[in-house]
């Protein structure tokens, strides 16, 4: 599904097959050139098929998209970071965002749930998906450095065996929350721990990004 090593011509293969068995196609997809930013795009449905067939025409340097459109499919692809999952129930808003450290530390989770307009964000719940647990996530003191700088953040850093380690998926649910967002975690699992996840912690340059997507059925 990411375009990371594989002919463009095969990502596209590949993403079709899978949509076509949700009765969806690929020319209703968005997804952004991922670059661990802060940054949010707004899309509706001019922006299809962005990102859906060729790398480079992803938005670039955006890490979270929103819409309020239906049948729009949003595709992020991940390996460790979160996948962060946004619906507003009553309006049908939906998002989907690519949650590392850099994206966390620059406040891409509140970026992301302030771009859902306020009249149509009643009910707003964040879902946080697989990725790297704290135990597996150890970081330098420099990174570490930056998090305890910021109040909000500085509990996302647990010390374990002597060495800092970054709870990507607590500081994720506090940002969430401090921006509106209902929590729901059930759907987190450890990347690393669990073989047929994509980790590139575990795996290295060998890593295989897995993709995580987002669509609002519908006619509204």
């Amino acid at each position: 599904m990411s375009f990371r090593g594989r002919p463009e011509w095969d990502v596209a293969s590949n993403r079709m097959q899978f949509l076509r068995f949700w009765n969806l196609k690929l020319d209703q997809l968005v997804s952004p050139v991922l670059e661990h930013t802060a940054n949010v795009e707004v899309v509706g449905r001019e922006h299809a098929r962005r990102g859906a067939r060729e790398a480079n025409s992803g938005f670039r340097g955006v890490d979270a998209l929103v819409t309020g459109a239906p049948n729009l499919i949003l595709l992020t692809t991940h390996a460790d970071c979160l996948p962060m999952w946004l619906i507003a129930p009553e309006s049908g808003w939906i998002g989907l965002a690519h949650v590392g450290w850099r994206g966390l530390l620059a406040g891409l989770v509140g970026n992301m749930i302030e771009a859902v307009p306020e009249r149509a964000s009643a009910g707003i719940t964040a879902i946080l998906g697989p990725g790297i647990s704290a135990r597996r996530y150890a970081i330098g003191e420099d990174v570490a450095g930056e998090f305890l700088r910021v109040p909000r953040l500085a509990d996302a850093v647990v010390e374990l065996d002597g060495r800092p380690h970054l709870d990507l998926l607590h500081g994720t649910a506090s940002e969430a929350k401090r921006a509106g967002a209902a929590i729901d975690t059930s759907a987190h699992i450890c990347t690393y721990d669990t073989d047929y996840l994509s980790s590139y912690r575990r795996d290295g340059d060998t890593f295989t990004p897995m993709a995580a997507f987002i669509v609002r059925l519908g006619g509204r």
